[in-house]
């Protein structure tokens, strides 16, 4: 099965691949589906804030109630000060919150099942996010959260567990204008794709 999932990947990029490579594309994947799952809890933020490639973004702030379980899987610090002033970037983040990791040969089987090219096109998307910067997660106590976003996160603050154990905030930047957004997984495909075929090619 192994080498069936390798050399479909090879196939597909024309380029080769080891294992780890088919692992981290499988995960990215994996990533992205997780995120487009999760993209219609989330709330839109007032302000608007741009990639690291300077194209301007809106934030989706998605919320999680930070269980002890999701606190060690990120290695928070205990201390609740120390805790706010630190992030988490990329699928790191993604992990962070609570997404399940796809590392096993088992999981590259399951990739390929639900197609070898919706695969790469899923790792791709997520790879645009990651590059720029768009993935970072923080943690915050429900009384230290800007009124303006405790106002949108209403329903998510009263979730059993929220005040006691904080929240986790997985802000999302996507490339689009506020009036655009709309928090569903399909219209992220769409937006990424539009924006991923606008890049310059790099040179040489």
């Amino acid at each position: 099965m192994l080498f069936r999932t390798l050399s479909l990947l090879r196939s597909l990029q024309g380029a080769h691949h080891t294992a780890q490579d088919a692992r981290a594309r499988i995960q990215q994947a994996c990533d992205y589906r997780w995120l487009k799952g999760q993209l219609p809890h989330g709330v839109l933020a007032e302000r608007m804030t741009r990639l690291d490639d300077g194209t301007p973004a809106v934030p989706v702030v998605v919320p999680f109630v930070a269980t002890p379980e999701r606190r060690r899987g990120g290695r928070w610090p205990e201390d609740p000060d120390e805790r706010e002033r630190c992030y988490v970037e990329g699928g790191h983040a993604c992990r962070a919150a609570g997404a399940p990791g796809y590392r096993t040969l088992e999981s590259l089987s399951q990739g390929l099942v639900q197609g070898g090219m919706a695969v790469l096109k899923d790792a791709a998307r997520f790879q645009y996010l990651d590059e720029r910067g768009a993935l970072r997660l923080t943690w915050r106590r429900a009384e230290s959260l800007p009124s303006d976003l405790a106002g949108r996160l209403g329903r998510q603050l009263a979730a059993a567990g929220s005040e006691r154990h904080g929240l986790f905030l997985l802000e999302v930047r996507l490339p689009a204008a506020a009036g655009e957004v709309v928090l569903e997984g399909d219209w992220l495909d769409r937006c990424l794709d539009r924006y991923r075929r606008i890049l310059p090619t790099p040179k040489g």
